[in-house]
């Protein structure tokens, strides 16, 4: 196990913003209609507040989790434990409608093989969602012309920094159908200013490359 990830032990989604966003377009899309079949719903990087804990509990949702930390999974969520850097063999035969990938590419080794091994594991008409930090988030525009390190972006347990861009990229060439690329939040989420932080979550989806977190939807 790469001893840098350990500081994710005891992980909670510090900021539900991105995941609320992440929720309503899935549900907005159809991605999560269960009225004529059950939908499978993967969700790697799983910690308490995550894509899971927001599903509908009425739904006829097959719910999987996976993470490199041992987590005790909720009511009806199957948990693997299990390192993303790897080949995803316990999943060998199975597919998953939706694939929820947040914060978790930046710790990747080789993200190309990340999101091939994803691809793969899609259903033919699945989609995959996925956050991550942004290098170019507003505020690390102003402090990086400083000498200032990059907020969110720059970690020692982080191993890629990505842009609008480079990400749209490694999308398209891993295979994937692009269909929409926003962010969390500019300057600040509600986690810090109900009001102020609304509006910022706003203007997240209007001018992506300025946010905190790029979030990508991308079909097979």
């Amino acid at each position: 196990m790469d001893e840098r990830q350990e500081t994710f032990a005891g992980f909670k989604v510090p900021d539900p913003g991105r995941i609320r966003k992440v929720h309503r377009w899935l549900a907005d899309n159809g991605h999560l209609d269960t009225s004529e079949r059950p939908v499978s719903v993967l969700e790697l990087g799983y910690a308490t507040g995550g894509l899971l804990d927001q599903l509908d509990a009425g739904g006829d949702f097959r719910k999987f989790a996976l993470d490199l930390h041992e987590r005790k999974p909720g009511p009806g969520v199957t948990f693997f434990q299990h390192d993303c850097n790897e080949d995803f063999d316990f999943a060998e035969g199975m597919v998953f409608d939706v694939i929820f990938a947040g914060e978790i590419i930046e710790h990747i080794y080789h993200d190309d093989r990340f999101l091939a091994r994803l691809r793969e594991l899609l259903a033919p008409d699945g989609v995959l969602a996925l956050t991550t930090p942004n290098l170019f988030f507003a505020v690390n525009r102003l402090v990086m012309p400083f000498g200032r390190m990059p907020y969110f972006a720059w970690e020692p347990y982080h191993y890629h920094f990505y842009s609008k861009a480079t990400l749209t990229k490694l999308f398209t060439d891993a295979g994937f159908k692009v269909r929409r690329v926003t962010s969390s939040h500019v300057l600040m989420s509600t986690r810090r200013n109900r009001l102020i932080g609304g509006v910022c979550e706003r203007l997240g989806d209007v001018f992506p490359s300025l946010g905190a977190h790029l979030i990508v939807f991308a079909e097979k």
